[in-house]
């Protein structure tokens, strides 16, 4: 069907009804000449104010929202780039501001007023998709390159250990078993990180948790059971304050939260020096319990502190490497928490130590 604009129906419409109007008064009622004449006067005067009322309050200003919507249409060449967001952000932030200075005018209608409205806030929401879209693939990138680098580094180190025993050091017993253990070390490095990744990559995309209520004094008894020989080679004292929470139960899933409290206890002995305390205290209160990790190691700058849950952030990334881990234990921590609608605080000061705190609903 053929598409004609409203001034042009308008005007049709109009003298269509003149029209007959105008026969009807002239064979039916006999109107006299002058009085037809008059009466069309007044019709077109009619006409010519109605006209300019629909041209200015509907007809122009939805022009000009089509004449500015124009620039949002991708032509062929665009089309093939999905990457270009920061062209795509200038040119929704340039729209976004023409439909402002759209709606400003004194005597815009209220439904043409309404319609840009919300032509302002779809734009906003695109212009801010778009902006999480551009974050994210900075993210991923910069994920890719650290999982490479990641990789990279008990990969080539494996390979030089075998490369080293493969052109005659296997046969020299002083140095033979010096690089297996070499080799077998960065394999269980290697190991250690591709879990790392595998679990990380179910909590982003929302694994189901299994949650029902446990005791969290017994389970937090075996965490400590289950590291207190990594604590001893280091002669670090692990305390547990349950505060009275022994059979105090909370809600959640026990072996991811475990996961959780074992990742913050590991970070710990780690950066921790020998002879160090690590203290894990728990607090009842009225709805929650108050699960934290203290250390009196060797802290966190300021300025890192908001960065340290992200993936592969290391604070000091030679001795983080030199101590080991994949760099993903703190933001697994973040994501499991999250998963229990919880969040994890840390407090730190360098050369003093560092306390991480969450809370689990009751």
């Amino acid at each position: 069907m053929k598409k004609i604009s409203l001034s042009l129906k308008y005007t049709i419409i109009f003298f269509t009804f003149f029209l007959i109007t105008f026969i009807f008064l002239s064979k039916v009622f006999d109107v006299s000449n002058e009085a037809l004449f008059y009466s069309s006067v007044i019709a077109f005067l009619v006409y010519l104010v109605s006209f300019v009322f629909i041209v200015f309050e509907i007809s122009s200003p939805l022009k000009n929202l089509f004449r500015h919507s124009e620039k949002l249409k991708l032509d062929n060449e665009e089309n093939e780039s999905f990457d270009n967001f920061d062209e795509k952000i200038r040119i929704l932030k340039e729209f976004s501001s023409q439909l402002k200075s759209v709606k400003s005018g004194f005597f815009m209608n209220k439904d043409i007023y309404s319609l840009t409205n919300e032509l302002v806030s779809i734009v906003q929401r695109l212009q801010y998709e778009i902006e999480t879209a551009k974050i994210l693939k900075v993210n991923r990138n910069e994920f890719m390159g650290n999982v490479a680098h990641e990789l990279r580094t008990p990969i080539f180190a494996i390979q030089l250990s075998l490369e080293t025993l493969l052109d005659g050091a296997i046969s020299d017993e002083n140095v033979n078993m010096d690089f297996l253990n070499r080799a077998f070390n960065q394999t269980k490095r290697l190991k250690e990180l591709v879990d790392d990744l595998i679990n990380i990559s179910r909590f982003e995309v929302g694994v189901k948790m299994s949650k029902r209520y446990f005791e969290i004094a017994n389970s937090v008894v075996k965490i400590i059971e289950d590291l207190k020989s990594l604590a001893d080679k280091k002669n670090i004292s692990l305390i547990l304050d349950t505060n009275g929470t022994n059979g105090v139960r909370v809600f959640g899933d026990e072996q991811n939260l475990q996961q959780a409290l074992i990742n913050l206890v590991d970070n710990a002995i780690k950066y921790t020096p020998e002879y160090g305390t690590i203290k894990i205290s728990l607090k009842v209160k009225e709805k929650e319990v108050v699960v934290s990790v203290e250390d009196n190691g060797i802290g966190i700058p300021a300025k890192d502190l908001k960065r340290i849950f992200e993936r592969f952030y290391r604070v000091d990334k030679n001795r983080s490497r030199e101590i080991g881990g994949s760099g993903l234990g703190l933001s697994i921590v973040k994501h499991i928490l999250e998963a229990h609608s919880s969040q994890i605080k840390v407090e730190s000061e360098v050369n003093k130590g560092s306390r991480f705190e969450f809370s689990l609903n009751r």
